[in-house]
């Protein structure tokens, strides 16, 4: 190969690096240390975060994001606790924690700046919240 050839070869590949699509830039980080833990998530958009911890045992967790920028952190902790967290929007958040066992959250944000927060302690606890629109705010805490 001459170095002619080597420097059009190299320069239109950096041309088509440069050219292709960015990737959408979102994260998601998930962590599961018990046994039986479940997750499954659906990123479609830019610049989502989702966020999952679970630690116990049967736990599951499931995140769909369509949008951009929005973030979901779920937790958990005990066990046989469930969350399901959709958002479709821009710029909503979301956060569930959960601890105990046997508690249920299911969010769900369809529009722009939604913010919910979840928090269930003790056992058996279940939490269900829908937004629609804009700059909606849910807090619920249980033990």
């Amino acid at each position: 190969m001459t170095l002619k050839t080597l420097l059009i070869v190299s320069a239109a590949a950096v041309t088509i690096t440069a050219a292709a699509p960015a990737h959408a830039g979102s994260y998601l980080s998930l962590e599961q240390y018990g046994w039986g833990n479940s997750f499954g998530s659906s990123q479609n958009g830019r610049r989502n975060r989702l966020t999952v911890y679970q630690d116990g045992a049967r736990n599951h967790a499931i995140g769909t994001q369509a949008g951009k920028r929005n973030r979901v952190v779920i937790g958990q902790d005990g066990r046989w606790n469930g969350a399901n967290a959709s958002q479709y929007g821009r710029g909503n958040i979301a956060g569930i924690a959960q601890f105990g066992r046997g508690h249920t959250a299911i969010t769900s944000q369809d529009g722009n700046g939604n913010a919910i927060g979840v928090i269930q302690a003790g056992r058996g606890n279940h939490a269900n919240v829908t937004q629609i629109g804009r700059g909606n705010v849910s807090v619920i805490v249980q033990d």
